[in-house]
C-alpha cells in the first residue's frame, strides 16, 4: 500500500474523504502525495508519488510549467474517449498544495461550442453561395460542435413538407426525400408546444426503430434504408424554429454507441439551431427576394429580366445539343376593352388565365414569361418551328379569350432583341389574319 506523503489532521481528513469531487495533496514538485477516494475513483488507484500532470492537460500554455501552484485561473484536461474539464482549487498546505478539481465539462464544452457555432454561422451570414452548399456548410457545423454527433441531416419546411436538404453518413439519396409535417411532427413525438419552442429531443435504439416504424408511411421503404434507421444508436432532433414558426428540423445521429450524447448535447443543439434559424431565414429572405425580382406578381410566370437570363441559357443549350429552339410571342387580344367593360380586375382575371393555360399546355422543358401588359413569350427547346401552330392552338383551346400569337425560329447567331421583334412581327401577322376572317365572315 502507498504511503502519503503528508500527514493530514483527522478533521481536514474526514472533511476532504467525504467530498463527491477529487482532492489531492501536492507536494513541490507537483507529484501527489495523498488523495481521497474520489480522486482514487477519478484517476486510478496507484497515484502516490506521481506528477499531476501525468493525468492531467493545461487548457492553455499560458497556465505555465508549475501550474499546479495557484493557478486556479486555468482549467486542466483529462485525456480520454470525450475529454473531461476541471477547475482546479488550491491552496498552500503542508509545505506544498491542496487542490481540489471541479468537473466543468458540460459548461466548457458548450462555451466552446457556442463559440465556434457563433464564428461558423456569422461566417455564413455573410457567404453569397448556392444555397444547396450553405444548408451543407450548416449541417457540418453543427456535427462538429455537438458533442456524440456522428451524423446528421438537415430539413427545410416546403410546401407543407419537410424536405432533406443536406446529410452528412447518409445515402445521397436523402435529399431525394421529404416527409409531411404530421409525420415530422410524430417522429419528433414531444408534442405541439415542444415543437414549436425548438425543444430538441433525444431517441436512443430500439426506441429509436419503434418510433420510425409507428410513423412510417406505405412506399417509405426506400427512406427507411437511405437514412439507415436500423442502424442508428441514438438520435437528436431540433426543430429549427424563428418568431414561434418552425422552418425545418435538424437531425444529429450516431452509429456507435448509445450513451453517445452527453446531456450538454441536447442544449447545445438547441442553441446551435437557433443561431441557424436566423442564418436560414436571412437565406431564405435573399432567395424570395430573388424569385420576386425574376418573376411577374400578377400571373408567377418569370418577367422581362427572366427571360434575358433564359434565353441566353437556352440557346446554348439547343447549340449545344443541336436541337431547334422556338420562341412564341403571345398577346391577349382585347384586354383594353375587357378592362373598360368590366374593370381592371376582370382583366387581371383573363391575365391569370392565359398565364394558366400556358403552364397546363406547354411541355416540362418549356418556359414561360409575362413581359408586360398583355404581352407574353415561351421557350420551346427541341420544337421545330413547324409545330408551333399546334401549340398554339392547344392553348387557344383552353382559353375563353381571344389570342394573337407568333413564332419565330432562334438562330445560333439570333440575340434576344432579334427573335423578339421576328416573333411580334409574326404574332402581328396573325392578328391581322384573325381580322381579316372576322370581317369575311360578318362579325
Amino acid at each position: 500500500m502507498d504511503t502519503p506523503g503528508v500527514v493530514i489532521e483527522p478533521e481536514t481528513l474526514a472533511w476532504l474523504d467525504a467530498l463527491p469531487e477529487a482532492a489531492v495533496w501536492l507536494n513541490p514538485e507537483g507529484c501527489i502525495g495523498w488523495c481521497n477516494a474520489a480522486a482514487r475513483s477519478l484517476l486510478g488507484a496507484q497515484l502516490l508519488g506521481k506528477p499531476l500532470q501525468d493525468w492531467f492537460q493545461p487548457a492553455s500554455a499560458h497556465q505555465g510549467p508549475a501550474w499546479w501552484q495557484g493557478g486556479s485561473e486555468g482549467l486542466l484536461g483529462l485525456p480520454g474517449k470525450r475529454w473531461r474539464w476541471f477547475r482546479p482549487s488550491q491552496a498552500p498546505y503542508k509545505g506544498g498544495w491542496l487542490c481540489i478539481l471541479h468537473e466543468v465539462t458540460q459548461e466548457h464544452t458548450q462555451a466552446l461550442a457556442y463559440a465556434s457555432s457563433l464564428e461558423v454561422l456569422a461566417g455564413l451570414l455573410t457567404q453569397e453561395e448556392k444555397p444547396e452548399r450553405l444548408f451543407q456548410r450548416i449541417l457540418e457545423a453543427a456535427v462538429k460542435v455537438v458533442p456524440g454527433a456522428e451524423a446528421g441531416s438537415l430539413t427545410l419546411l416546403e410546401n407543407g413538407a419537410f424536405r432533406y436538404v443536406a446529410q452528412i453518413g447518409f445515402d445521397p439519396g436523402l435529399t431525394q426525400h421529404s416527409v409531411s409535417y404530421q409525420d415530422e411532427l410524430r417522429w419528433y413525438g414531444l408534442g405541439e408546444e415542444a415543437w414549436l419552442l425548438g425543444k430538441p429531443r433525444l431517441l436512443v435504439a430500439p426506441e429509436l426503430q419503434e418510433r420510425s416504424g409507428m410513423t412510417a408511411t406505405p412506399g417509405s421503404e426506400v427512406f427507411q434504408k437511405a437514412g439507415k434507421i436500423e442502424h442508428l444508436k441514438a438520435t437528436i432532433t431540433v426543430p429549427v424554429v424563428l418568431q414561434g414558426k418552425v422552418m425545418g428540423t435538424l437531425n444529429l445521429d450516431a452509429f456507435t454507441s448509445k450513451e453517445a450524447f452527453p446531456r450538454e448535447s441536447l442544449a447545445i443543439a438547441q442553441t446551435f439551431a437557433l443561431q441557424a434559424a436566423t442564418v436560414l431565414y436571412g437565406l431564405l429572405s435573399r432567395r424570395y427576394l430573388a424569385e420576386l425580382a425574376l418573376q411577374d406578381p400578377l400571373t408567377g410566370l418569370g418577367n422581362r429580366r427572366a427571360l434575358e437570363e433564359s434565353f441566353l441559357r437556352v440557346k446554348a443549350q439547343a447549340e449545344r445539343l443541336s436541337l431547334p429552339l422556338t420562341l412564341i410571342y403571345w398577346d391577349m387580344d382585347g384586354l383594353k376593352r375587357i378592362n373598360d367593360r368590366y374593370g381592371h380586375a376582370a382583366g387581371d382575371q383573363a391575365l391569370k388565365i392565359l398565364a394558366t393555360a400556358l403552364n397546363s399546355v406547354l411541355r416540362k422543358e418549356d418556359q414561360a414569361f409575362r413581359i408586360g401588359g398583355d404581352e407574353f413569350v415561351s421557350l420551346h427547346l427541341g420544337l421545330p418551328l413547324e409545330e408551333a401552330p399546334e401549340v398554339v392552338e392547344r392553348v387557344r383551346a383552353e382559353l375563353h379569350v381571344e389570342v394573337s400569337a407568333g413564332a419565330v425560329r432562334v438562330s445560333a447567331l439570333m440575340d434576344l432583341a432579334t427573335a423578339l421583334s421576328q416573333g411580334d412581327a409574326a404574332m402581328y401577322a396573325d392578328k391581322r389574319r384573325a381580322r381579316r376572317s372576322a370581317v369575311e365572315e360578318g362579325f
